[in-house]
């Protein structure tokens, strides 16, 4: 047995034993019936360091069996913190300082917990027995000198300033962003002492916090040195005749990829033609398992990493960039080896047949979705359209058909939520000089319409020959998340009625095609999306609750998600003939583990990204300090409300500011106790920029009028 193996029958033995704790005694000869002594003795220490099971007083017990719940520290504010329960509901558990036994955010905790009642409302209170750390966790924070004293501010415990050896902070300046691991600690804060271990730079520049963003996500910004001789050693791989010759050559098809025209991992290519009564599709992606094998340095760093990670202006690839830009990139003019999902389609956009090909290709023309769309609205110029002769019917039709596609995916309930993504403009020193909203065109819309049918198919061919696979699946929303749901749509004079539990995504998506252009459209999107599941990775073929299929999965993108490249690699086994029940033996145990890790993995990426982000719009935002500026409400708290402006920077303003008790209602708008003044979400709003917080990506607005007179007030 190994060790997990040992720790899984350590946990088994304690649940079955008959008291809630078990001696010492007990428990170790039940571990060496299977195991030698002293690898049940690191399994035992192992679980107890994870919070697992406790050890006291000479005997072992699971936490539940006496009382104890374990869970994460999601919030301290000085003098109480929240812990949340690892639960279905995600209970959260409030903990009073004096009980937070010197825990910080995000370390696992194991509580014990009552009831408690507060102003006639019952709540869970606790208190903190056990801390599940690190002993040398590594933080992010802001670096501080008063008076002789060096602290820093943790950017997850910004109202917790922990002390540092000065000797280690002897190359800071005030306000660097730093990265300290923590030296000593106690049951309180004050006596915590931390040391500096790296320093970013200014925490007032968004490039160095983004740094230290990663870091503390954990996103590798190099790749092992294994994986870069690999990669090396593919640079200049050429496309060998006799892997051509098993290979379907369309290498005279008018094949074109279209993408950002600063875009250089290029992994989707398309190529559209009509016979008759039919539309003959190919999507043809990047062979990237041709060149990623599994058992290589390449698989596992690229497995580790699951997926790329973009921000700004900036990429941090799945794959080096011998690969992802290079020999797998579907570039223009070269031969390049793909996998190729081959549809046939009906006039009215129904898949009449489908196949999977391993395929060599050449794109005719590398396109770029501005410029496409100009063609496509007859804005081109001249010279655009004769640069884009040779593809010029072929993006007319895909444009047509996609038309197609798009009003017959609508129609049947595929939701279209719209969200506000920026493009954030840097210059050359990395800074922001400029943010704007991200704009689908036409030829954005189009591209995905083929993704999403080369995603279906695959996803179909998988669950209809039954082989072991990774589906991107969207669960039915959570009844009380749709009740909530509903209680604010009520509110606002939406039909309700029909939302909720088992209700169609058809239901929603009208909703959302009832507020398009109105001053809640924002608003309405929001809450829908947070009123369903997460989309994640499966092994199992449950279904896409958004899109309304039964068959989806991620097919397209293998040179920056881990999915895409696993699909590919089972796809093209099962094109060799390899049988089903070689293939189940190989993949079973690997798709399970690729589709958790990757599901892991996106949601640390997609966290990463939304933090850099707002480092960089409030950075941007500094500029305008002192301004007024006009937004919309985009949300409401019993602590003020926050203010999304044009170019998709959000703000707070924090009633404390407003001269009236302002109190929370239907969680849609702010009433003011005295005044009566109605602030609800989708409201047109002036506001004025009063301060910005790079390091944790925060911009601080106020009401105008208010600011006027807390000045007026202040002259006298």
């Amino acid at each position: 047995m190994n060790i997990e193996e040992i720790k899984e029958y350590l946990l088994l033995v304690l649940k079955n034993a008959p008291g809630n704790e078990s001696s010492e005694q007990y428990v170790m000869t039940m571990g060496i019936q299977h195991a030698k002594k002293a690898l049940v003795e690191q399994a035992l220490t192992s679980l107890c360091e994870e919070g697992a099971v406790i050890y006291s007083k000479g005997t072992y017990a699971l936490p539940e069996r006496i009382g104890l719940r374990r869970g994460h520290v999601v919030k301290v504010a000085g003098n109480f913190g929240f812990v949340e329960l690892e639960d279905e509901e995600k209970t959260q558990v409030f903990v009073p300082g004096r009980f937070l036994k010197g825990a910080l955010v995000g370390e696992t905790v194991l509580v014990r917990c009552h009831e408690s009642v507060k102003e006639d409302r019952e709540s869970l209170e606790g208190k903190v027995e056990k801390l599940c750390q690190k002993e040398d966790a590594e933080y992010v924070g802001v670096i501080h000198f008063d008076k002789g004293s060096c602290t820093v501010v943790l950017d997850c415990m910004p109202k917790v300033p922990l002390k540092v050896f000065e000797s280690s902070a002897r190359k800071c300046k005030e306000g660097d962003k730093v990265l300290v691991r923590l030296v000593n600690r106690s049951d309180r804060y004050q006596n915590d002492t931390t040391a500096v271990v790296r320093i970013f730079g200014s925490s007032n520049r968004a490039k160095y916090c983004a740094d230290a963003v990663l870091c503390e996500k954990g996103i590798k910004l190099q790749f092992d040195e294994e994986t870069l001789r690999e990669a090396e050693k593919l640079r200049d791989d050429t496309l060998s005749a006799e892997e051509i010759a098993n290979r379907l050559d369309l290498r005279n098809e008018i094949i074109c990829t279209i993408d950002s025209k600063e875009t250089k991992d290029i992994d989707d290519s398309i190529s559209i033609k009509q016979e008759g009564d039919k539309i003959l599709l190919g999507v043809h992606i990047a062979d990237v398992s041709h060149y990623v094998r599994p058992g290589t340095a390449l698989d596992n760093e690229a497995f580790e990493r699951a997926t790329s990670v973009y921000y700004a202006n900036s990429v941090i690839p799945m794959l080096p960039v011998e690969l992802s830009n290079g020999v797998c990139s579907l570039n223009e003019g070269v031969d390049r080896f793909a996998l190729s999902c081959l549809m046939t389609l009906d006039m009215q956009g129904n898949i009449v047949d489908y196949r999977f090909a391993k395929s060599v290709i050449h794109s005719a023309k590398k396109c770029a979705y501005d410029e496409v769309n100009k063609i496509l609205d007859n804005t081109a110029d001249e010279e655009l359209l004769q640069e884009y002769q040779v593809v010029l019917p072929t993006l007319r039709l895909m444009a047509d058909f996609a038309s197609v596609l798009r009003k017959k995916r609508f129609e049947s309930g595929s939701m279209n939520i719209e969200s506000s993504e920026a493009k954030i403009i840097v210059d050359k020193n990395g800074d922001p000089v400029d943010i704007v909203p991200r704009h689908s065109g036409v030829s954005e819309n189009m591209i995905e319409e083929y993704m999403l049918l080369a995603n279906e198919c695959a996803a179909n061919l998988g669950r209809v020959k039954e082989l072991p696979f990774v589906y991107r699946v969207h669960e039915e929303p959570d009844p009380e998340r749709l009740q909530d749901l509903a209680t604010i749509l009520k509110s606002l004079g939406y039909p309700y009625l029909e939302i909720k539990p088992g209700c169609k995504p058809k239901v929603l998506a009208n909703i959302l095609d009832l507020s398009r252009g109105k001053s809640e459209q924002l608003m309405v999107h929001r809450m829908v999306l947070r009123s369903m599941a997460k989309a994640k990775y499966m092994d199992e073929a449950l279904g896409h609750y958004s899109i309304d299929k039964q068959d989806y999965a991620h097919f397209t993108s293998p040179i920056r998600r881990y999915p895409d490249l696993m699909i590919h690699r089972i796809i093209s086994e099962y094109l060799s003939d390899k049988s089903k029940g070689d293939l189940k033996r190989e993949y079973t145990g690997v798709v399970k583990a690729a589709a958790e890790q990757s599901s892991k993995m996106e949601i640390n990426a997609m966290g990463a990204e939304r933090d850099v982000e707002d480092c960089y719009k409030a950075q941007y935002m500094s500029r305008f300090i002192n301004e007024e500026l006009e937004g919309v409400v985009s949300g409401v708290a019993p602590y003020g409300y926050y203010v999304e402006l044009p170019n998709t920077c959000e703000g707070l303003v924090r009633t404390t500011g407003l001269p009236d008790d302002f109190e929370l209602v239907d969680d849609v708008r702010l009433v003011g106790k005295a005044s009566g003044r109605v602030i609800s979400i989708g409201d047109n709003v002036q506001v004025k920029i009063i301060g910005t917080n790079v390091a944790l990506g925060q911009v601080d607005m106020a009401d105008p009028a208010t600011v006027v007179l807390k000045q007026k007030k202040k002259r006298r």
